[in-house]
């Protein structure tokens, strides 16, 4: 099973984004709503208190087409509005790499790196029982 969160707080500049000129504001503006139209992923482009931001969820019995789409519309919309910062929480237990963690894409200053995920990893047994074992010790 693939389970995917994500989130994107849209910010035009990690600078002063008063030094932006409106025109520039404004094709960066078109930019994201160019990126999110394009897209057919569930990833929804939202406002909260005049913040711009992404957000997603998503939930497949194996990994889909949509999952690589997802990181790409979030990779391409930090690169858009390269202050933005913010996450996706992936876990895919078919991964043979990464089976049995959580794999963290992290966006800031336009760009995306993956890290190790140090929370919720290794997700045997820090969130779900280890039954294999427990059941060999029982019958030992």
């Amino acid at each position: 099973m693939v389970e995917l969160h994500g989130w994107l707080t849209i910010c035009e500049s990690y600078g002063d984004e008063d030094e932006l000129t409106d025109d520039e504001h404004k094709s960066i503006q078109n930019n994201i709503n160019q990126i999110i139209s394009k897209q057919n992923c569930g990833v929804t482009l939202s406002y909260k208190n005049g913040v711009a931001y992404l957000s997603v969820l998503h939930c497949s019995n194996h990994r889909t087409e949509e999952v690589d789409e997802i990181i790409g519309v979030f990779c391409d919309a930090a690169k858009a509005a390269n202050g933005s910062y913010g996450i996706i929480y992936m876990r895919d237990d078919e991964d043979k790499e990464y089976f049995s963690e959580f794999q963290v894409f992290v966006f800031k200053h336009g760009e995306c790196s993956k890290v190790r995920d140090k929370m919720l990893s290794p997700c045997i047994p820090v969130i779900e029982a280890d039954i294999y074992n427990k059941n060999i010790q029982k019958e030992e």
